[in-house]
């Protein structure tokens, strides 16, 4: 029988969840538009698509033929319970900063946000939104996909994605303020912008064994990619030609494609996964959703505390302190009946059973 953990999986999600972690770090410390931050930062958007393609493909592997049963309530409790709670969570802050500030209603302040978080996924948590898409086509894809050949699927795929991704890139939205935050950021919430990514996974997670022999076999191109896209992306930044700096770009679809196939060929050369990969594997949900809750309250402390003044020591110590706060909150809460469904549950070790810290 196929194992229904695949271990590389754990370093993809593990270096996914940290380099979001970093990547707000940097910007809570570099917070003045410097450019080799910009540049950084840029690069570290990867992480988010990541975790998307990870979420299929951890399906796809699992279970090839149908979901188990209990599906959706497992993830209607674990992770739209979560995603309900922080949203709520975010929007009585941010409504208590917007009441305080321009003296409106704290109840219609956190209105004002509250909404956009739970409906339109307008904070951090928005990748959640995209996952549940994914597990509708999921269905779908496993009904439905027989009838065609992979390659006629990746290629519809790409090219819906690179059109979809590329309208909102490289066109301006008229006056009207609706418009204007679709092209902000509402697009990144709907499947076609994420699709190829979900082929990719679902395809690649039914067949891993073929999967690694072409990583084996095209193992130079593997490690050079990266950098070769890398340094498209940061061209095509610097030459104005696209702006938007998130992972939402067209051609971000390069770069976090090949950092996807360098880190699972680098996780199938492991003998084992390093512990530290493992433990942050299985915390991730929960890293992902407070780590900014904990770099807003290392902003609000005193300025003798010197987090924004010792530079890339300070990103050191936000970005630690982010990520091992977080999953302290989280073991914390775990240990509280119901704090699951408030942060989402802990991951399952490499070894399949629930050990903590």
């Amino acid at each position: 029988m196929k194992p229904s953990i695949n271990s590389e999986m754990f370093v993809l999600r593990s270096i996914a969840c940290l380099s979001i972690a970093l990547l707000h770090a940097l910007y809570r410390v570099y917070d003045d538009g410097t450019e080799w931050v910009e540049l950084v930062g840029l690069l570290l958007t990867f992480g988010t698509p990541v975790f998307v393609f990870i979420s299929e493909y951890v399906l796809s592997f699992a279970y090839p033929n149908g979901s188990p049963g209990g599906f959706w309530k497992k993830r209607i409790k674990y992770i739209l319970l979560p995603y309900i709670f922080f949203g709520t969570f975010y929007a009585l802050l941010k409504g208590l900063d917007m009441s305080v500030n321009e003296s409106i209603p704290i109840v219609q302040a956190v209105w004002y946000y509250w909404w956009r978080h739970i409906a339109l996924g307008d904070f951090h948590g928005y990748f959640i939104l995209v996952i549940f898409q994914f597990y509708v086509l999921h269905a779908l894809y496993q009904r439905y996909a027989g009838r065609f050949s992979p390659r006629s699927v990746m290629l519809a795929s790409l090219i819906i994605t690179v059109g979809y991704l590329g309208f909102f890139n490289l066109t301006s939205p008229n006056e009207g303020a609706a418009a204007r935050y679709m092209w902000d950021k509402m697009y990144w919430i709907f499947f076609p912008g994420w699709l190829v990514y979900f082929s990719g996974a679902y395809y690649l997670g039914r067949n891993e064994v073929w999967f690694r022999e072409q990583l084996r076999r095209f193992r130079v191109w593997v490690y050079t990619l990266p950098v070769v896209t890398g340094a498209l992306v940061l061209l095509v930044h610097t030459s104005g030609w696209i702006t938007a700096h998130s992972s939402k770009r067209v051609d971000m679809l390069m770069f976090t494609s090949s950092m996807i196939l360098l880190l699972f060929a680098a996780a199938s050369a492991m003998r084992r996964v390093p512990l530290v990969l493992e433990t942050v594997s299985r915390y991730s949900f929960g890293i992902y959703l407070v780590h900014p809750l904990l770099l807003v309250i290392f902003a609000l402390m005193p300025l003798s505390f010197g987090l924004k003044s010792l530079g890339l020591l300070s990103v050191l110590l936000q970005f630690l302190g982010c990520v091992l706060g977080s999953m302290l909150v989280s073991y914390v809460a775990n240990r509280i009946p119901g704090g699951a469904y408030l942060v989402g549950r802990i991951g399952i070790s490499i070894n399949g059973n629930k050990r903590n810290l």
